[in-house]
């Protein structure tokens, strides 16, 4: 049953696909058909017949190229016509239409082509979107919607001579850089070992970083800050009073953690959706929190009552080298009219599930005695790579 229904779906989807195809016709498909009108008018419709046509500009794009192309587009099912006014010149009026959306195809074609950027492509396609509704406009009007030969006549010589001097501008081929740049930005967890542990706990890491590129090899740099709990009243070994009671103590049992990382990489596998690089680089690594010193007396029962006498701020801090994985797992492309940088250029922009597994050494020497061990992490990160393009 599984098997059969399975056919059923891939059999309506490829008739959902095909009645798609067959729903568009461009102007160079060919002169237009009465065939090409899928619709019927209703008996009541002041309209004789209705041509619906849409004049874009959409990159068309394969793997790593796009096509920066204008299109003039027929819509079968919405465009309608009734037998009665199914008249060789009602076609020849509504190929006259079409051969100014044309036109104004080859016109915009022609500046894509000269160079404009992304923002300007949509202001130009607008302008000319304008342009076709007020010529049409005319048109109807001049040729009292197609039933005075002569004005259809002269209209279809102006805009035939029009085509003929522009040509068929050729639809340019765009590539990649072979740079990218981006940002990445998610959460993660730190777990510390050896004698780190003993002073401080694991935590949830929040980070944000910014990376870029050139062919395989990666830069990235990232900051992450998280809340550990801290676990030794006193990690700097300050001597107790003559009775041996504390003068120090943690005046909250979270420290702030803050790490930040500059690191070198190397793709060493991208393939489909998935890309793996390992990446080597400097780890800057920083505990801070507060301390309390404290005065004890004795109170009429003769027992220890401690006061706070102030707060301090205390911090470890060191540099040292950390070493990460970052596996890539790309879920949605595309071409966007601006950069990230707000530049008016169009570029890819990739969207990825990032996973990083990563390792650092860190070791304090400003205790007593000194603290290190190696810090165990993974972050799961969103990363959105761009890449320009490039005519």
């Amino acid at each position: 049953m599984r098997k059969y229904t399975l056919i059923i779906c891939a059999l309506v989807s490829i008739a959902a696909m095909a009645a798609s195809n067959d729903d568009i016709k461009l102007w160079s498909d060919g002169p237009l058909t009465w065939s090409d009108f899928h619709q019927l008018m209703p008996p009541t419709s002041s309209e004789a017949s209705r041509l619906e046509v849409e004049l874009s500009a959409t990159p068309q794009e394969s793997g790593a190229t796009a096509r920066l192309e204008a299109r003039a587009i027929m819509h079968r099912n919405a465009s309608a016509t009734s037998e009665a006014q199914s008249t060789p010149e009602r076609l020849r009026y509504h190929q006259l239409q079409f051969d100014l959306l044309e036109l104004m195809r080859r016109n915009l074609q022609q500046e894509i082509n000269n160079g404009i950027d992304g923002a300007t492509v949509e202001k130009r396609l607008k302008y000319y979107q304008d342009l076709y509704r007020q010529r049409v406009r005319q048109i109807a009007q001049e040729t009292k919607n197609g039933a005075l030969e002569a004005a259809v006549s002269s209209w279809e010589e102006n805009i035939e001579s029009q085509l003929a001097t522009l040509g068929t501008p050729q639809v340019p081929q765009v590539t990649t850089m072979q740079g990218c740049y981006g940002i990445y930005a998610g959460v993660g967890y730190d777990m510390p070992t050896g004698k780190l542990h003993d002073n401080f706990g694991g935590s949830i890491m929040f980070h944000v970083g910014l990376t870029g590129g050139y062919k395989r090899f990666r830069v990235k740099a990232d900051v992450a800050f998280g809340q550990p709990s801290y676990r030794n009243d006193n990690i700097f070994n300050i001597a107790p009073d003559e009775e041996g009671r504390p003068l120090q103590g943690n005046n909250s049992s979270n420290a702030t953690h803050i790490m930040a990382s500059v690191q070198l990489g190397y793709t060493v596998l991208n393939h489909g959706r998935l890309s793996i690089t390992p990446n080597v680089g400097g780890f800057y690594n920083r505990y801070g929190w507060d301390i309390a010193n404290y005065s004890w007396d004795k109170d009429e029962e003769g027992r220890d009552v401690r006061t706070i006498t102030g707060i301090e701020k205390r911090n470890l801090h060191n540099f040292s080298v950390i070493a990460s994985i970052d596996f890539d797992i790309n879920f949605s492309s595309r071409v966007t009219n601006t950069s990230l940088t707000g530049a008016t250029h169009r570029e890819r922009w990739t969207s990825s599930l990032r996973i990083t597994p990563w390792v650092a050494h860190s070791k304090f020497n400003k205790c007593d005695p000194s603290v290190s061990g190696v810090h165990l992490g993974i972050n799961v990160s969103y990363l959105g790579l761009a890449r320009l393009f490039r005519l």
